[in-house]
């Protein structure tokens, strides 16, 4: 009797205010007033507070965030099929595989029907672990029991399985050796794009470190800390690359900046992203003033307006590479008229101008997303990674190209294993005598915890390229 009088008194006074009372709290209160046999009902609407409220971050790609919010609904209830699957989903963004399996079995252990994409989950997982067999048979599954055909096109199943009869089939090159760069350059952080300069003095590579300009953490997009460019230089008495350093001048800034290439001068080509500044992220130019020493960056042939800003649109740029005497630029684009989701185009100097942009080719470019190039010096031998080839070891693979007698590129060859994997292989760039290649990837060799930089012997293609 006294309890009722409890309650009613509370609903009485609380009413007028209930609405300003946030909901967990609300919940607190009811949950201490009412029976202890109601105490189920908010705990359940707790679990799915929480669950909700990793989704919204996992659709802002928070993924850390979201990561702990499930976990958290994971501890309130242990059975929790969605919790489950929502782990594996975030351990999957964070590619922590073997999390992302173990989550990702228990929650279609426990309900096969726990989410719409579970089979697709579960299919691109294996893959990732280079479980060929379980992988072709959920992603055939999948196939076989989504009515949706336009879920098959936009997920590219059919691309997927016969990425995967392509690995099945792989030989691996027992002449590529790969070697980890160390961790002088190399870091728990993740390292890519790496470059080197013709004359083989400088390397320059992106990061993203908690020492980036500025401190600041990319909260449009990742969270995580925004990228920087790094410097480090050859010794020629150690035989070693220095300590790198991102204190460039104006080079960075607060915002994406990464590595791209160098141009024939050791004048660099790099990618900017800055909030209020670029439009979806464009490419900009520093040029070399000697001993190690760059000028403020500078949109790509600035000197040259029209075609800065026909190379740069108003779309996502993203790498650029030039031939060593300048006559040929090539460029990654997500223009609207590109085949897939970026492309790659070029432009050609005649005489004192450069023509207009135009694709590379249909039987290079292709639905998916070609993600990095790199021209070699001589314009002999073309580099990409695209995750639209069904030739692949798994998504980002490395291609090549060699320029034929009548000017135009060859068909797109895989680089092969070990060099592609089932991981991602996203950037590459060559020596200028064409037999080191300088990549950023997850190979399992002294790794630091992300992708890290990586040399690796390809005297064995023969690339012709005097």
């Amino acid at each position: 009797m006294k309890l009722k009088k409890i309650l009613n008194f509370s609903l009485v006074n609380c009413s007028l205010h209930i609405l300003k009372i946030p909901f967990l709290i609300f919940a607190l209160i009811f949950s201490v007033l009412l029976p202890a046999q109601d105490n189920g009902f908010f705990e359940k609407t707790r679990i799915q507070h929480k669950i909700n409220e990793a989704r919204h971050y996992l659709i802002q790609g928070n993924v850390k965030s979201a990561l702990l919010n499930y976990k958290e609904a994971l501890a309130l209830n242990p059975s929790s099929d969605k919790a489950e699957y929502g782990l594996a989903q975030c351990y999957y963004k964070l590619q922590d595989y073997s999390n992302a399996k173990f989550h990702g079995e228990k929650a279609y252990k426990a309900n096969p029907e726990v989410d719409d994409d579970v089979l697709y989950l579960l299919g691109r997982t294996y893959f990732r672990l280079n479980d060929l067999k379980n992988a072709k048979d959920k992603l055939t599954q999948f196939k076989n029991s989504t009515n949706s055909k336009s879920k098959l096109e936009d997920y590219a199943i059919d691309l997927k399985l016969a990425q995967i009869d392509y690995a099945e089939k792989s030989i691996v090159n027992e002449n590529i050796t790969i070697k980890n760069m160390g961790n002088i350059l190399n870091t728990s952080a993740p390292e890519f794009a790496p470059a080197i300069s013709n004359d083989g003095k400088y390397l320059l590579f992106t990061s993203r470190r908690a020492d980036t300009k500025g401190g600041g953490v990319d909260h449009h997009f990742d969270h995580s800390y925004y990228s920087d460019i790094y410097l480090s230089k050859w010794d020629d008495k150690s035989k070693s690359w220095s300590e790198p350093s991102n204190l460039l001048g104006r080079m960075n800034t607060e915002f994406h900046d990464g590595n791209l290439s160098f141009m024939p001068d050791n004048s660099i080509l790099i990618y900017r992203n800055i909030w209020n500044v670029t439009k979806s992220g464009d490419i900009y130019q520093a040029s070399y003033n000697g001993d190690g020493d760059w000028g403020t960056p500078k949109p790509i042939l600035y000197r040259n307006k029209a075609i800065s800003n026909k190379i740069n649109s108003s779309y996502f740029e993203s790498s650029a590479s030039m031939t060593s005497d300048e006559k040929f630029i090539y460029f990654v684009s997500e223009r609207p008229s590109g085949k897939g989701q970026t492309d790659i185009y070029f432009v050609e100097k005649i005489g004192k101008d450069y023509t207009e942009p135009q694709p590379v080719g249909d039987h290079i470019n292709t639905t998916g997303d070609e993600k990095c190039v790199f021209v070699h010096p001589s314009n002999k031998v073309l580099f990409f990674t695209s995750n639209g080839i069904a030739e692949s070891m798994g998504s980002y693979d490395i291609y090549y190209c060699t320029k034929q007698e009548d000017g135009s590129w060859s068909n797109p060859k895989n680089m092969g294993a070990p060099i592609n994997t089932s991981l991602e292989e996203k950037t590459i760039n060559v020596s200028k005598d064409g037999k080191t290649a300088f990549i950023g990837g997850y190979y399992d060799i002294k790794n630091q915890g992300d992708a890290d930089l990586y040399q690796i012997d390809i005297s064995s293609f023969n690339f012709k390229v005097d």
